[in-house]
């Protein structure tokens, strides 16, 4: 455990502390207990001095050891669809490794990149964008991309090798990780915040309507940025580039591959015509993996469900009980009522409405994982968007658009499994996400507003 860790230890078990003490007379105890194990989960989730799904554990059996959840409330989340969404993008993703799609996919784009960085940079983030659409996991797209990534940067010769890598993967971690927050399932604070609306009672948020909505500015337009971003600084002073080599043995896919993609095919049509049919995106994905797991025909046997890292459902679970700990707790009556003594949307138009919204929701993303920003304030804000007379499916939307800036990797562990390759430089990361969040907030949020306004959202 680093000195980083261990302070992230102790302020969490302090925050646990003061919560079950309760010193502060003007708050109920019940609501200081709820604060203090959430402060303790939010603290070890972001400095991790153990796994996250060793202290996402322990918090579901803390709720029902203090009496702040019934074991039933604090468990309830495996029974809901979130969890078995993301169980049915790990089997997806787990399928993608084993038949070994991730890899003929590497060879084959190695012989097709161009040489031209400016080129190389819009054909790995249309990779990286494509992926989001195939893998629903953020953090299992970045493990299947950067061993492609690194391939790539392998078979390039260069005088400027690191700036020339952190173009390659930077190019595929953006792409991917940023352009993903344009599709439902493309990241974990989307899925959560779906998930809040389906426990309030406010019904499915589908597929489709997510990618009508969304992707235009949140996806297409943010990686655009992103490509001009990584452009400016890595390979605008880059000259043409030589291929070291290029793998001429590379097999085409074979009949278990193709099955893999062709599941794959199905699921994307499914979920994109959900509107339509109204097959929920769970049951499609559930769906799938019935398909790779047929006997005979799929391309998966169940012994090799064992290579899943099913731990990290409880993480999720825990994101979930956090937030209804908070909401019996009236933490999020007791939020919204403080908020509105110093901020009054009414004096504003309806589209500014929105875009306070999400401003509110900023800065708790430099406190914790954005996936807990999303389980936390999710409810208490849709609240306080009905009291404004804001409707509730461009106010969940305008919370994902908080919910989907990262502007520091440790905000989002896409990010932090990135950089574990040590590949690149972290200065050359951070500089990204920086320019690309800021950038986000102040140009596109807007216009993905008033592009909501003009096609009669708001």
């Amino acid at each position: 455990m680093n000195r980083t860790q261990q302070i992230g230890c102790i302020l969490g078990f302090l925050c646990l502390s003061i919560g079950f003490w309760s010193p502060f007379t003007q708050i109920p105890p019940p609501m200081q207990q709820a604060l203090g194990m959430a402060l303790f989960a939010l603290l070890f989730w972001t400095f991790e001095p153990v796994p996250v799904e060793y202290s996402s554990l322990f918090l579901l059996l803390l709720y029902p050891l203090t009496d702040t959840l019934s074991f039933q409330q604090s468990f309830g989340p495996f029974a809901g669809p979130t969890v078995w969404l993301i169980f049915a993008g790990m089997v997806l993703s787990l399928a993608i490794s084993e038949t070994g799609v991730g890899a003929s996919i590497a060879r084959y784009l190695q012989r097709y990149i161009s040489t031209n960085p400016a080129r190389i940079i819009i054909q790995l983030h249309s990779v990286g964008l494509l992926a989001a659409f195939l893998v629903p996991s953020g953090v299992v797209r970045i493990l299947l991309l950067m061993p492609i990534g690194r391939s790539i940067c392998a078979s390039y010769k260069t005088d400027h090798r690191q700036q020339f890598n952190s173009l390659v993967l930077i190019s595929l971690v953006s792409s991917t990780t940023f352009g993903g927050f344009g599709l439902l399932t493309g990241a974990v604070p989307n899925l959560v915040i779906a998930g809040q609306l389906e426990q309030m009672g406010y019904g499915t948020l589908y597929w489709s309507t997510w990618l009508v909505w969304m992707f235009p500015c949140v996806g297409l337009a943010r990686c655009t940025l992103s490509a001009l971003i990584i452009w400016y600084f890595f390979a605008r002073n880059l000259g043409p580039l030589q291929r070291s080599s290029v793998d001429s043995t590379s097999a085409p896919f074979g009949t278990e591959q193709w099955k893999v993609i062709a599941i794959l095919c199905l699921g994307i049509c499914l979920w994109a015509t959900d509107a339509v049919h109204l097959i929920p995106p769970t049951h499609i994905a559930l769906l799938l993996v019935l398909l790779l797991l047929a006997p005979t025909w799929g391309a998966l046997s169940l012994p090799q469900l064992r290579g899943l890292n099913f731990s990290f459902l409880f993480y999720i679970a825990a994101l979930f009980s956090l937030g209804t700990a908070l909401e019996q707790s009236g933490f999020n009556q007791y939020a919204m009522g403080y908020i509105s003594t110093w901020i009054d949307f009414h004096g504003w138009s309806m589209p500014l409405r929105y875009w306070g919204l999400t401003i509110l929701a900023v800065p708790l993303d430099f406190a914790m994982d954005i996936a807990a920003v999303a389980a936390v304030v999710t409810s208490p804000l849709i609240e306080l968007a009905h009291a404004h007379g804001m409707a509730t499916l461009p106010s969940a939307m305008s919370i994902a658009l908080a919910t989907s800036l990262v502007f520091l990797p440790y905000q989002a562990a896409p990010f932090m499994i990135a950089y574990s390759f040590r590949e690149f430089p972290l200065s050359h990361l951070v500089l990204v996400q920086v320019i690309l969040s800021t950038l986000s907030l102040i140009i596109l949020y807007p216009l993905t507003i008033a592009y909501w306004n003009t096609m009669g959202l708001l």
